[in-house]
């Protein structure tokens, strides 16, 4: 007689089902009653519709998901007042306040659930203070229930009492919330909180700070109050003002406002990019890195070139960052009239540089140095952080929830795998585990059965059999997830994504990064790769990049480079053209060769990428995510792992692991 797992399993858990069926029947109940209650309940035609809307409104497709709702509170149910108050939430959106205003004001609260209830006063608040009534606002804002509100929610009722509080003079009130505020921000967002608060502190009155400073109580609250003192009492930039900002950086270690100190807004000695004529170009001429500084000066003086005709181009100034200190050679440029310095590209020296000058003329550094901030000094790099971010952001826009993350066992893995983490986490995904391997192995299939739990499922069969003769089962593998976070370059990706299929999960979502796109089309070679997603820089795609200095122009230049060296033609186009750039990468994104570039708060260029996927060997642009989060916070513990290089020795190639 044979008998199958499969079976046994089912009689196990029959009883476990049913009763799990009984409540399930009870939840239904309980949901049509109450969704019949004051009104017939929905038909399949308007479930259908509300659906819809829903998802428009999700897409921020506003207009077109108001006038679903509209079409749906016209209709009577028990859920007409929830749709008044969606149609409502759709207008605001859209800035149709006396719209929003008037469904808001013809729903029955009685028939709203504790969120929904919140929802409305949270909303009926914010039209008041969009028309400047604060007193009213704030009134409404009273009473909402904050234990009761989604995340999101409780972003836009801090941010509402803020304001509102400002406008009607209770400074301290708003300065409070804004500190509340800052736990549900990221990025830029939370820069910019962190300076409304400055500001709002610097309106109390000088005897009220003082008063308030004598209680000396160092919390939060009185670190950010004794910070506005300072900007108050001294002048920026003033041997005492820097005084008092580091006395104040000793007694407030772990404070949020030292991230607004490093982006440098307690300074103004800010030296000019306006009109440069001379550029310095700091790049090694021998050394392990002197191949990737060859490909970097070809991207250079490609774009150099491409102005030829214009009388305001810069001089450019070549200097061997391998003849002699990083800091002379620094000095040595502008004596010789640099305006501003391009380069230098190892980490290390960037690091000795930042220690050792005063960078009375600006630095484009092209790399990128973790927690260095110093005024006058802007840092590019083809840095894993963008990738990771815009990989990360692709998969949730995508719909994906429980992800676990396929690395190497080196130090540079381990370095990718605890960016992956982190990044999901902070998009509010799970993640299930991390599975190393060794690069350098020729079969995959152990880590990705390790990782699918095959392996544990043949364990159990194994046992099973010891005690039921006969037994014929294939083995399962985990289906709580729904994405992987691939690290491994295009041959490693190859021999192990094959492996996926192999053991049943081909329905699971795999993204790479950069790296697994060798950067030419080698559709024999990357059938292996199918279904793969990754994010890289728009000039290795001929439909992404419309810049006139594209790879097909440039194909006699870049064929002297291995293939992994193509990206940094396109870095060395970008790190010339963005000079130009860098007084408005703050507020305007530039469309580069190596993606869109902008300027964070501690200016850092970051790159806005483009998504592929490969299918039949091809690779196919893929919609981006509408949105890029912030910033994502690294775990200090593993600070030491971000001090690696992003340049690899040549015979590597960029960005290996």
């Amino acid at each position: 007689m044979v008998v199958y797992v499969r079976d046994i399993l089912g009689v196990l858990f029959m009883k476990r089902y049913i009763q799990l069926g009984l409540i399930l029947c009870v939840i239904l109940m309980v949901s049509c009653t109450s969704q019949s209650r004051g009104g017939r309940p929905l038909d399949s035609s308007s479930q259908s519709i509300r659906w819809q809307a829903d998802r428009l409104y999700a897409i921020g497709e506003y207009a077109k998901a108001a006038s679903l709702y509209q079409k749906l509170a016209e209709q009577p149910s028990g859920q007409q007042n929830v749709f008044r108050l969606q149609a409502a939430h759709a207008l605001f959106k859209m800035g149709f306040d006396g719209q929003a205003k008037g469904y808001v004001e013809s729903i029955n609260s009685a028939d709203l659930s504790l969120e929904q209830r919140n929802q409305l006063y949270l909303l009926m608040a914010q039209i008041d203070l969009s028309a400047g009534n604060a007193e009213q606002a704030i009134n409404y804002l009273q009473l909402i229930q904050p234990f009761a509100l989604t995340r999101d929610k409780q972003l836009e009722y801090r941010s509402a009492r803020a304001f509102a509080f400002a406008l009607t003079g209770q400074l301290e009130a708003s300065a409070r919330e804004r500190i509340i505020l800052d736990a549900y921000l990221l990025g830029d967002e939370k820069n910019q909180n962190n300076i409304s608060i400055i500001e709002i502190l610097g309106l109390l009155p000088a005897h009220v700070q003082e008063s308030q400073l004598s209680l000396r109580k160092y919390d939060i609250y009185s670190g950010w109050l004794e910070l506005a003192s300072i900007i108050r009492k001294f002048n920026k930039g003033s041997s005492e003002f820097n005084l008092a900002l580091d006395d104040w950086m000793r007694k407030y270690k772990q404070h949020p406002g030292l991230s607004l100190i490093a982006s440098g807004y307690f300074f103004t000695a800010i030296a000019s990019i306006d009109d440069i004529n001379e550029i310095a170009v700091f790049l090694p001429e021998s050394g392990p890195y002197v191949t990737h500084a060859q490909a970097v000066k070809e991207g250079i003086m490609a774009a150099y070139y491409q102005y030829e005709l214009d009388v305001q181009r810069p001089n450019l100034h070549f200097y061997d960052t391998q003849s002699k200190d990083i800091v002379a050679l620094y000095h040595e440029a502008i004596a010789g009239g640099a305006q501003l310095i391009i380069g230098p590209l190892n980490k290390q020296l960037i690091t000795q540089l930042a220690v050792g000058a005063e960078f009375a003329v600006p630095v484009l550094a092209l790399n990128y140095v973790e927690d260095l901030f110093k005024v006058n000094l802007y840092q590019f790099a083809l840095s894993p952080l963008d990738e990771v971010r815009q990989t990360t952001n692709q998969a949730r826009f995508e719909g994906h929830k429980n992800a676990i993350i396929l690395a190497p066992n080196t130090v540079e893995g381990e370095r990718l795998a605890t960016y992956f983490k982190n990044a999901w986490n902070d998009l509010e995904g799970n993640v299930l585990g991390v599975q190393t391997f060794d690069q350098n192995a020729k079969d995959f299939s152990f880590p990705v059965r390790q990782m699918l739990n095959i392996n544990e499922s043949q364990y159990r069969i194994q046992a099973l059999s010891k005690f039921i003769a006969n037994i014929q089962s294939n083995p399962y593998r985990r289906q709580d997830v729904d994405v992987i976070f691939m690290v491994a370059p295009n041959k490693v990706a190859r021999l192990i994504n094959p492996q996926f299929y192999h053991n049943r999960a081909e329905a699971i979502a795999v993204y790479g990064l950069s790296r697994v796109y060798g950067g030419q089309s080698a559709p024999k070679k990357d059938i292996d790769l199918e279904g793969v997603a990754f994010c890289s820089i728009p000039w290795l795609f001929e439909q992404a990049y419309q810049g006139d200095l594209d790879k097909r122009t440039l194909q006699k230049t870049w064929e002297q480079f291995p293939d992994s060296f193509l990206s940094l033609m396109a870095f060395g186009i970008d790190a010339y053209n963005v000079v130009a750039q860098l007084n408005k990468l703050d507020s305007m994104q530039y469309q580069g060769a190596t993606g869109g570039l902008s300027l964070n708060t501690v200016n850092r260029i970051e790159r806005r990428l483009v998504c592929a996927k490969f299918k039949q060997g091809e690779v196919l642009l893929l919609d981006a995510a509408e949105t890029v989060p912030g910033d994502f916070k690294y775990n200090k513990t593993s600070a030491p792992l971000l001090e690696r290089d992003w340049l690899v020795q040549p015979e590597e190639g960029l960005n290996a692991y």
